[in-house]
Order: C-alpha cells, then sequence, then structure tokens
C-alpha cells in the first residue's frame, strides 16, 4: 500500500512521488515544485514584506531539496518539510535584514552623537565580532537565541514555533548567553573600562 503526503492544496503526494524524486526523476521534482511554490511563497510572504525575496527563498528551498534528494524520507511528510525549511529560511533572512538595518542605525547614530573615530571603530569590530560570534553558535541554539533577540519572540512562541518544550528554549538561550559572553569577553572588558 502506498503512503500519501498530503499536499496544502489538499490533493495528496504520494510517496512514491518521493522515491522517484530521490532517484533523480525530474518530473516527480516538477510536480512537487508546481504543487507548492505558489502556497509557500505566500506563506513567506507572512514573514518577508518582499514577495520577490520570498518567490528567491522558496526557489532557494527547492534547490535544496533537489540537491539533497537522496536524503528525503518518503515516510516523513513532505509538506512540513518543505513549509519549516520556508519558515526557517524566511527567519533568516528577516533576522540579517534587522541586523544589518540595526548595525546601520546604531552607525548613524554614534557618528551624529559625536563618537570618536576609536569609538566608531571599535563599535564596528564589536558588532563585526558579535555577528561571527552568532554563526558560530549551534544551529538550535543559535535559531532559539535570534528568534528572541532579533524576532522579539517570547519563550512561549519560540517553543510553539519549533515544537519543543519552554524548557529546551530556556536552556539554549542560557547557552547561547554563555557561549557568547565567552567569546565576546574582550569587547566586554574593553567596554567596562570605557
Amino acid at each position: 500500500m502506498t503512503q500519501n503526503v498530503i499536499s496544502s492544496s489538499g490533493v495528496e503526494f504520494p510517496s512514491m512521488e518521493i522515491e522517484k524524486l530521490r532517484d533523480g526523476d525530474v518530473e516527480a521534482f516538477e510536480k512537487l515544485f508546481r504543487r507548492f511554490f505558489y502556497p509557500l511563497v505566500a506563506f513567506a510572504c507572512h514573514y518577508l514584506d518582499e514577495p520577490k525575496a520570498a518567490e528567491d527563498l522558496v526557489q532557494d528551498v527547492f534547490v535544496q531539496v533537489w540537491s539533497h534528494r537522496e536524503q528525503l524520507d518518503p515516510g516523513r511528510n513532505i509538506k512540513t518539510y518543505l513549509y519549516t525549511a520556508v519558515r526557517n529560511r524566511a527567519f533568516k533572512y528577516a533576522r540579517h535584514l534587522r541586523v544589518r538595518e540595526h548595525y546601520r542605525i546604531h552607525h548613524i547614530a554614534s557618528a551624529a552623537a559625536g563618537d570618536s573615530p576609536e569609538q566608531q571603530v571599535m563599535s564596528a569590530e564589536f558588532h563585526q565580532a558579535f555577528e561571527k560570534s552568532i554563526q558560530t553558535l549551534p544551529v538550535k541554539c543559535r535559531t532559539i537565541f535570534c528568534m528572541n533577540r532579533f524576532d522579539d519572540l517570547k519563550y512561549r512562541e519560540i517553543a510553539e514555533i519549533l515544537d519543543i518544550s519552554i524548557k529546551t528554549v530556556e536552556t539554549q538561550m542560557s547557552r547561547a548567553l554563555k557561549l557568547l559572553k565567552k567569546q565576546l569577553h574582550s569587547f566586554l572588558l574593553l567596554f567596562s573600562f570605557l
């Protein structure tokens, strides 16, 4: 008996199509793409205000699906997989834009406040080190930290979105803060003397 996966349109997407896709069947990939592309773009638009960016993001997810097709699990719900991948990429993209905008605003404010050139350089170096430090966090830890600090989501909301316990969110946040504090220790010491 063939196991089926329900698509966003209510039409079933057979697991045998996933098997074909795993084997490199372009037609199976095209069926998957046609069935889910526009619903996923609409979903991504809930997180992004840019329809073009949403389309690009969804295309990237499909490129990733094709590139890693051998790893697809025919027993897993492909719809859930696709929506989760789009949501995660949308969060990452939105977070990147917010970090960039925050840095730009901070830079303008620092210049307007008359910070010395040395302070401006130190601030820029700190922000660069901070961004690099965030990227070195373990994936789950980084995701939770960014959802809380950049997306302004409460622990309860993060737990609900990621389908994990609030305690897990608390643990991962604590871990992220400890790791960031350790990596940015020299900056924290420097700023404490200013």
